[in-house]
């Protein structure tokens, strides 16, 4: 079994596209790492990137990324709603599988040696990896925040662990460490920031100081705002879940405020365990990268290649994909905005199924490729015999079959989302208008590829029964198609601003 350490490095960067993206391709481009996700916010202006890999490997991607951030970002500029003291503001170091705590303690001090000497800059330990008391919690060490640095360095008791004790504006300073799997978790609320706020400082234990503690062990938090979704959070860090679990915090804030949704995982998106959860992201032996895999760009070139796949098939379910997420951002454009809470019920209830059909039209991407592939094995088969004949037209009515369930599947998809649509398309906050109107132009354009392919693989299937059923649902879908797209268009065209 390989050796998997987690690292979940946050950057003091949630805007600049360029900067995150830089990070990104830093840890990316290290041999040996897997970046799992990044995680940008522009309200707290931060961005948490999580990615996996042996322990020297992780290292070293830790090491690119700062390095990158060290050239991109510049601490003296720096405002956001996230407590911070650094450009790389702490950087966790996490046993997953074969390692234990010891080795990811030594990760830590290996990083924050090298960190230190070659940009000169301030280096902390905290967690498992603290060298004294004073310095396990992360909180204590960030005290006061990048704005206390300049004094807090000249102090005897705050000498950092590794370079010197000198202040560098553009940078700050990094807090580096050990520790167990932690749990972040947000809970949404219709409140303002102070609200939020206020909750936290009741539930964490740290509480608002010595004499005040929180009521929950093992717990960070803070309330803020989000401008950029419109509400409020109670942010939590669950630093041991076997000692506090997540429905304690979610049933303890429930106590003194009106949550948005049950659990919260999935309020700004979709929960899907298979994206979440690093052992399933981390395959013992990673499978070839699938079509929906690759970057948009490397998407389109393969499109592009002369190659028979990607083909129309798999570019009509991008594009519908597309569509769907497209209204999906619509509603969430409109739920929970102070103007629109009179819409929120409405778009709890018509947000979900468009995630749900982004979600099975993307996998539709590879499917197409890969019925059509079954196609071209089947044609390949021998047919010297009668035997060897019988065999490869049964393969390749079976194949031809498959490539029409897949387009069918896509038109179907597209036309049950038309309800909502034209639902959405009455209430949606109209600053989204242009955006939904592309969203109904994409699903009908999918449905016009679904039609395309599925009488292309008809014509050589011999079940005639069969040719005529499907011939007359995908016309009829079609139709439809055409009918309620042009609604939609109607419906958000009528609507005064």
């Amino acid at each position: 079994m390989s050796c998997l350490v987690e690292c979940v490095p946050n950057f003091s960067e949630g805007n600049n596209q360029e900067v995150i993206d830089a990070i990104s391709q830093a840890v990316a481009q290290t041999p040996g790492c897997v970046l799992l996700d990044v995680d940008a916010g522009p309200s707290t202006n931060r961005t948490v990137y999580t990615f996996v890999g042996p322990p020297e490997d992780v290292v070293e991607g830790a090491l690119n990324a700062a390095r990158a951030a060290f050239r991109l970002i510049d601490m003296s500029k720096h405002k956001g709603e996230h407590p911070r003291m650094g450009a790389l503001d702490v950087c966790p170091f996490i046993p997953v599988r074969g390692v234990g705590m010891a080795e990811c303690v030594l990760c830590a001090q290996v990083f924050g040696e090298r960190l230190a000497k070659e940009l000169s800059v301030p280096v902390y330990l905290y967690g498992e990896a603290a060298q004294v008391a004073s310095r396990r919690t992360l909180p204590a060490i960030r005290a006061g925040e990048y704005e206390a640095l300049p004094e807090k360095l000249k102090q005897a008791e705050w000498a950092p662990d590794f370079g010197p004790s000198t202040f560098v504006p553009s940078w700050g300073a990094t807090v580096t460490g050990a520790r167990k799997f932690l749990l972040a978790f947000n809970i949404n609320l219709l409140s303002t920031k102070e609200q939020a706020h206020r909750i936290a400082l009741n539930l964490r234990e740290q509480g608002r100081g010595k004499d005040q503690p929180g009521r929950l062990k093992k717990v960070q938090g803070i309330g803020w705002y989000l401008d950029e979704k419109n509400l409020a959070q109670v942010s939590t860090n669950l630093l041991d879940f076997e000692v506090t679990g997540l429905h304690t915090v979610y049933e303890e804030t429930c106590r003194e405020a009106q949550v948005v949704n049950r659990l919260g995982l999935d309020s700004l998106s979709p929960f899907n365990p298979k994206e979440r959860i690093i052992e399933y992201l981390v395959p013992e032996s990673r499978p070839e990268q699938s079509l929906a895999d690759k970057s948009l760009h490397d998407f389109v070139r393969e499109v592009g290649a002369r190659s028979a796949t990607p083909g129309g098939g798999s570019v009509a379910a991008a594009g519908a994909a597309m569509g769907a997420s497209l209204a999906c951002m619509a509603g969430l454009m409109t739920y929970g905005r102070r103007q629109f809470e009179h819409l929120d019920v409405a778009m709890r209830r018509l947000i979900p199924p468009f995630h749900e059909a982004s979600a099975k039209l993307t996998a539709l991407v590879d499917a197409d490729a890969q019925a059509f592939g079954a196609c071209m094995e089947a044609m390949k088969l021998p047919k010297s015999t009668p035997e060897e004949r019988e065999r490869r037209a049964a393969a390749l009515q079976k194949g031809l079959r498959q490539a029409v369930a897949v387009p069918l599947e896509l038109a179907e998809t597209v036309a049950s989302l038309w309800p909502a649509l034209r639902e959405l398309a009455l209430c949606v906050n109209l600053a989204c208008r242009s955006d939904l109107q592309v969203a109904a132009k994409a699903l009908e354009t999918g449905m016009f590829g679904a039609y395309f392919n599925v009488l292309t693989n008809l014509k050589d299937i011999s079940d005639d029964k069969f040719k005529d059923q499907v011939s007359q649902r995908i016309s009829s879908l079609l139709q439809e198609a055409k009918t309620q797209a042009e609604l939609v268009l109607n419906r958000l065209g009528e609507r005064q601003e």
